[in-house]
């Protein structure tokens, strides 16, 4: 089934604000209170296939910085959260590791962004250029252990591999989505997650003389392969994380995440809208915008009882 015609769906459900639901009780059906409401908000940005956000402090105001997926020369936007205007967008400099951009995340007011095979490249906004320079090399988050053949990024390799070639697309664990805690709210090993569509695990990333390294035997499944689309922490240290249409839109609170081991998992809401892939969260406000094969991006803001 194509994304295309995996939007037919949307109306359905996943796009349209949520409706209360119907509980049956012994006496007359009580109707609980929705759990989220979507907001008013820009329905859509310029950039290409909104793959990747992060919230970063740009011009002294807090931006959602989004990220376009493999194939659109690494474009960008920034993103007002209140209003959804875009407020600036350009390209990213690619470096030696292609044009995939899945995941991105912001750490210490830098852009940190993952391609689907593993590789790290991190960048900071020059606000009187309104533009991202790219901060060192790209690196991988460990020994590169997988071959470099793209697959159909919806199943898991064999073994406990966990990075592929630099240039390569949708391979081994095809990530998706990165997620990274600010110091304050560190509280074990894990900085951050990276999201594996091809299980549908967040992988426990540490730091390691200031790269990022991810960890096969610390995972927390989220969802089934295929499935999972993004990550995200909120500014208190909680940890979230969202699937696509494959999984109904489905946003999960995820508890315990310092130990991945006990970490536990639970549906907050299906919330998105076309093929929703990114994720960010902000207090009570949920944001996910839309993949859906080219531009502009589809955007939706939600407020939501946590």
């Amino acid at each position: 089934m194509t994304r295309f015609l995996l939007l037919a769906l949307v109306l359905v459900g996943c796009g349209k604000k949520e409706q209360p639901a119907t509980a049956q009780g012994s006496g007359s059906a009580v109707i609980a209170e929705p759990r989220c409401h979507q907001q008013q908000y820009a329905d859509s940005s310029s950039v290409p296939e909104a793959s990747g956000a992060a919230w970063l402090t740009i011009g002294g105001k807090l931006t959602l910085a989004v990220v376009s997926d493999s194939g659109n020369g690494g474009a960008y936007a920034l993103v007002d959260p209140e209003t959804g205007e875009t407020t600036e967008s350009g390209t990213l400099a690619l470096g030696e590791s292609g044009q995939d951009f899945e995941g991105a995340a912001g750490l210490r007011e830098q852009l940190v962004t993952v391609s689907s095979s593993g590789w790290i490249r991190a960048y900071t906004h020059d606000d009187a250029a309104r533009s991202f320079t790219l901060v060192g090399d790209a690196y991988p988050l460990g020994p590169v252990d997988l071959p470099d053949k793209g697959t159909d990024g919806n199943t898991p390799p064999a073994g406990n591999g966990m990075v592929c070639g630099a240039k390569v697309t949708n391979c081994g664990r095809n990530y998706e989505g990165l997620c990274l805690v600010d110091e304050a709210h560190r509280k074990g090993a894990c900085v951050g997650f990276a999201a594996s569509k091809a299980d549908g695990h967040l992988y426990c990333l540490t730091e390691v003389a200031g790269k990022l390294v991810v960890h096969h035997d610390k995972a927390i499944r989220i969802t089934r392969p295929g499935a999972l689309a993004d990550c995200a922490f909120a500014e208190d240290g909680s940890l979230w994380a969202g699937s696509n249409l494959f999984d109904l839109a489905n946003v999960y609170a995820v508890s315990g995440w310092d130990d991945p081991a006990t970490a536990k998992v639970a549906v907050l809401a299906p919330l998105g809208v076309g093929f929703p892939e990114t994720l960010a969260v902000r207090g009570d406000t949920f944001y996910r915008m839309s993949d859906t094969g080219g531009a502009p991006s589809l955007l939706a803001k939600y407020r939501c009882k946590r």
